[in-house]
């Protein structure tokens, strides 16, 4: 048996393995989440819940007054959105920090982010001041920083629970602003704060409000809610920040390693265009799909309940250590052929070359010529 025909065998073999190997569902979608999904190893919703310090508004307003009382709603839902997606514990509590040059910060929680904490804080993070209200743009710096991808939305725009709702069907967590006031009777009206919300449906819209203990998973009517949207206190710039805390995610979670901050950095630069993550039948997740380890993705303004499967992959090479984004032609091709295994993780991002585009994989290259893909298998150093 000569080398060629060697070859030919290992092929077909190739292809009988191929042909039966379990893998991406095709043409099944599950129905988007009205919730965001549990990752290990949280057991409940209620588990990475924070409070802005510990007690009522009310409980706070009695024992000390106004000027006393901390209003880092904004830091502790920050918090809150980085220990879902990587398990970082902080102190939310009033008092929990005490530094004698910045005494108007009290809080761990914002001194942690804060302009004024000189080579730990971040450019565009949280004022020196926990009277100060924080704006959507500051947490969408601060949790920029912190690898959780953010995009703003306008509140006072039309519909913005079908936005909340969108969003949560990326798999993200949503910062909004409320007049808590609209669903505790016992607030007080005009008061603005800033909650997360985790889940939507047609009755209700499920929140963490860190300024009290009820507010931990609270359950409130869609009316109430968009009540506490519409009325939250004036001249606060009405955003609603959409949390994108999937990207880099495995499927047991973070991890504290460069695997996650890889996939995080490469979102970072090519986002928008990337889209959102996406469960095409086996994980919104990072997870191994034949001999690649993959992230799957949507592109903005695509409806998940009638996609057939992904837009797109982010791939990772675990040889040199880099992503590569995998999309349009390039990404059909390799999915009809299974490129998961023939053709292996990429080599190359897709570059120009004379007449089209070309892909380079460990075993191959993908290159699109104007009217098809041209695939290029190479085993044994030899092409077929």
């Amino acid at each position: 048996m000569n080398r060629r025909q060697a070859i030919s065998i290992l092929l077909i073999a190739l292809g009988c393995l191929l042909s039966v190997r379990p893998g991406l569902p095709r043409g099944i979608q599950k129905t988007p989440p009205t919730e965001a999904p549990l990752q290990f190893p949280l057991l409940s919703h209620a588990d990475w819940w924070q409070g802005q310090y510990g007690t009522s508004p009310k409980e706070w307003t009695g024992a000390f007054g106004k000027d006393y009382q901390n209003r880092n709603s904004g830091p502790a839902c920050a918090v809150m959105v980085i220990n879902y997606k990587k398990r970082a514990r902080m102190s939310t509590d009033l008092d929990s920090f005490s530094d004698p040059r910045y005494p108007k910060i009290r809080s761990d929680a914002r001194w942690k982010f804060c302009k004024a904490n000189t080579g730990k804080g971040y450019p565009g993070g949280f004022a020196d001041d926990d009277q100060t209200d924080v704006s959507g743009q500051e947490l969408a710096d601060v949790l920029g920083h912190e690898d959780v991808s953010v995009v703003l939305h306008e509140a006072n725009g039309a519909a913005p629970l079908d936005r909340i709702a969108a969003a949560i069907g990326r798999y993200s967590l949503v910062i909004c602003r409320v007049e808590p006031g609209a669903y505790f009777a016992d607030e007080k009206r005009g008061a603005g704060r800033w909650v997360v919300v985790y889940g939507i449906d047609g009755a209700s819209v499920l929140i963490h409000d860190p300024g009290r203990p009820e507010g931990r998973a609270k359950r409130i009517a869609r009316r109430e809610f968009l009540a506490a949207l519409q009325k939250a206190e004036p001249g606060t710039q009405r955003v609603l920040v959409e949390c994108v805390v999937a990207v880099g995610n495995y499927t047991d979670g973070w991890h504290p390693d460069a695997r996650s901050r890889m996939f995080v950095d490469y979102y970072g630069r090519f986002g928008r265009e990337i889209g959102f993550p996406f469960d095409n039948g086996g994980s919104p997740y990072v997870h191994a799909v034949g001999l690649c380890v993959v992230q799957d993705f949507l592109k903005p303004g695509a409806d998940p309940s009638r996609a057939k499967r992904s837009s797109g992959l982010l791939i990772l090479n675990p040889a040199m250590s880099r992503i590569f984004w995998l999309k349009d032609a390039l990404f059909e091709k390799f999915y009809s052929i299974w490129g998961f295994d023939k053709l292996g993780p990429p080599t190359s991002d897709e570059y120009p070359v004379p007449g089209g585009r070309r892909q380079d994989f460990e075993n191959g290259s993908l290159t699109w010529n104007g009217k098809d893909v041209v695939v290029k298998i190479t085993i044994g150093g030899e092409n077929s």
